[in-house]
């Protein structure tokens, strides 16, 4: 079973992953093998940081390997991929359904920063388009 998480804005598969992972308001956890959802669950909170934070702890808790979303703020992306290595995929947009379908068929681009990170896959001047210093000490995923 491989375990994916997918910040929603509704408990069904027809959902939409929203723009921003902070504007999600659920969080299903899926077998991405069987198209399956394992868990739902739902945070209506205001605070949006507070939210996103608690979704990302719950990616973490539930042990997925992966999760499908839209962007990352910085908290969040610290917790999924600097303190865990969950691999993020861009999907916001796309339903929870085709999400799932574009990971299989690996379609989706991955997250690599958070909102106004470097935005810099890794530190490799030539697969880095934004033309910065990569000797400062700034991180890459």
């Amino acid at each position: 079973m491989l375990k994916v998480a997918v910040a929603a804005s509704g408990p069904s598969m027809d959902q939409w992953i929203p723009d921003r992972f902070d504007q999600a308001s659920y969080l299903l956890i899926l077998d991405a093998e069987s198209e399956q959802i394992l868990e739902t669950i739902q945070d209506n909170r205001e605070d949006s940081m507070a939210r996103s934070l608690f979704f990302s702890q719950k990616v973490v808790d539930y042990d997925c390997e992966a999760i499908l979303c839209g962007e990352l703020e910085r908290e969040a992306f610290a917790i999924l991929a600097e303190e865990n290595c969950v691999t993020r995929y861009q999907a916001s947009g796309l339903s929870i359904l085709d999400s799932i379908k574009q990971m299989n068929a690996y379609a989706l681009p991955l997250i690599t920063d958070y909102i106004g990170g470097s935005g810099c896959p890794d530190n490799d001047p030539e697969n880095c388009a934004l033309h910065h210093d990569h000797t400062s000490d700034h991180d890459h995923d």
